[in-house]
């Protein structure tokens, strides 16, 4: 996979720098970070080294909230079949993702929360619940979430999906767990080229 190096059009930061003083990066990622170097290009390197999971935490904090939670939520659809509790949990996560209310994110917890916290669909809705509001329950004093919880869940929901599959395609499945979220950072819908060509046909 060909990771692009233009310009990310939903990523704000201006330095891969910014991005990684909030992300935890394996001492072999972070020595191929520069101070003038990209989010972008870092990605590519990142890319290019095989350090896959290092990817994937990156882009998770380098993605606004709901494009994070909407990256998760369609590599979790992706990653294989799925029981009627994690389709229900991600079909959640996708209300929560085309209208971010109040009442839409304390349901992704309580899906979360019937998948007992385990699983790829289970974290993208803890990070849809995440995202903002409070992590009190309703009537209590607020509490509101840190803000690396939301990426953290984004980044755990997409490794679990990509661990999901065979040991043999791990590389392929984390090519196209990265190529949904460039697409989701350029404004797409995180459908892989493959896909669209199937539709198209």
């Amino acid at each position: 996979m060909e990771v692009q190096t233009t310009p990310l059009r939903k990523v704000s930061a201006g330095t891969a720098a910014e991005v990684c003083r909030r992300v935890a990066l394996s001492p072999e990622a972070a020595a191929l970070l520069t101070p003038a170097l990209s989010p972008q290009a870092f990605l590519a390197l990142l890319m290019k080294g095989r350090h896959f999971s290092d990817a994937v935490r990156f882009l998770a904090f380098s993605l606004p909230p709901r494009e994070g939670v909407w990256w998760a939520c369609v590599t979790a659809r992706g990653g294989g079949r799925l029981s009627p509790s994690e389709t229900d949990c991600l079909e959640r996560v996708t209300a929560w993702a085309y209208e971010p209310d109040e009442a839409r994110r304390r349901a992704c917890m309580e899906a979360a929360e019937g998948l007992k916290f385990e699983g790829a669909a289970a974290y993208a809705a803890l990070s849809a619940f995440w995202s903002g509001g409070s992590m009190a329950p309703e009537g209590m004093p607020e509490a509101p979430p840190d803000p690396s919880l939301c990426p953290t869940g984004v980044g755990a929901s997409v490794l679990l999906a990509v661990a999901a599959g065979e040991p043999q395609s791990a590389d392929r499945r984390f090519a196209e767990a990265i190529e949904r979220g460039t697409d989701i950072a350029n404004g797409g819908n995180g459908k892989l080229r493959t896909e669209l060509r199937r539709e198209a046909s």
